[in-house]
């Protein structure tokens, strides 16, 4: 399909709502603008992943130009037949998580993200989305190793010390 006909047959995405704070004085109010009009939102779907995006009109023929390192395009306004691709893994501070009546008690917020697709992903998302919570549950594993080790050196001291 070409570019024009995929930026005419664009399917359209809800527009965000914009509130403007009217001028108390004559003049304000003459000068500023009663309605702010856009040139509208399409939807735009992700060639390999299938993920949907919200794109403005203005940016469309940018984004469907954009190509990969291997020269395939990135974004097309056809609806794909496959659904996204989905993981099932949740955050680490998913209300549903093992550890959060733990990670509650440490006062760490809660995270709705329940689609990661690895393992490797939810260390990441942690890295990217919570670094300071991350940085918490790390640190708060390093002491409790730690603890772990200084109560395994003084039952071997207290052994070692019975014979």
């Amino acid at each position: 399909m070409e570019l024009e006909e995929q930026m005419l047959q664009a399917e359209k995405a809800e527009e965000a709502k914009l509130e403007i704070e009217k001028g108390k004085g004559l003049d304000e109010v003459a000068i500023s603008p009663l309605e702010v009009k856009s040139a509208g939102y399409v939807i735009i779907y992700d060639t390999r992943t299938f993920e949907p995006s919200v794109c403005s009109r203005n940016a469309l023929r940018h984004n469907l130009q954009k190509t990969r390192p291997d020269g395939s395009i990135v974004f097309t306004t056809v609806k794909p037949k496959q659904k996204p691709k989905r993981g099932h893994l949740k955050c680490m501070l998913h209300p549903e998580a093992p550890d959060r009546p733990h990670y509650d008690e440490l006062g760490l917020p809660d995270c709705r993200k329940a689609n990661l697709t690895s393992p490797y992903q939810v260390i990441r998302h942690m890295q990217k989305r919570h670094k300071v919570e991350y940085a918490t549950i790390k640190e708060e594993e390093t002491r409790l190793e730690k603890e772990q080790d200084r109560k395994l050196r003084e039952a071997t001291i207290k052994l070692a010390s019975k014979k």
